[in-house]
């Protein structure tokens, strides 16, 4: 288990990372920006969480999908989250291509995309984070 508590806190670590950047980001109004690495960390969460549990998860983007793979494991309030957790992933990885190259997308949707998913991730993030100190103080 000490393995899974050193990459489940890494994954966490990196998560948090990209959420500071999305929010430098938007004090910059680069929206496009702001959800790359909001969708970054919300990978790195999920991921995060998976490791915690010793899930082996594939090498994609869209991984909020296999936090269902292991309810039976979670907490109950972590159990009440994993819809809007796996929603928010999801969701952000679809968007990734036009987050790593807006130049090729018209950029009026990105402000009220981030306006709309900052609070989501915000709260997904949050839970995730809790999760892991739960698990490994």
């Amino acid at each position: 288990m000490a393995v899974n508590r050193d990459r489940a806190k890494k994954a966490i670590s990196s998560a948090e990372r990209e959420f500071r950047s999305a929010l430098m980001s938007l004090e910059s109004e680069d929206y496009a920006g702001a959800l790359k690495y909001f969708q970054e960390c919300m990978q790195y969460a999920v991921k995060a969480v998976l490791i915690a549990y010793g899930t082996d998860y594939p090498k994609i983007h869209a991984v909020g999908r296999f936090l269902y793979e292991i309810k039976e494991k979670y907490p109950k309030w972590f159990l009440k989250q994993i819809q809007a957790i796996a929603d928010v992933t999801d969701s952000l990885a679809r968007g990734r291509p036009k987050f790593r190259y807006p130049y090729e997308y018209p950029t009026e949707q990105y402000e009220t995309t981030v306006k709309e998913i900052y609070p989501k991730v915000k709260k997904a993030l949050e839970s995730c984070r809790k999760l892991i100190k739960q698990l490994f103080g």
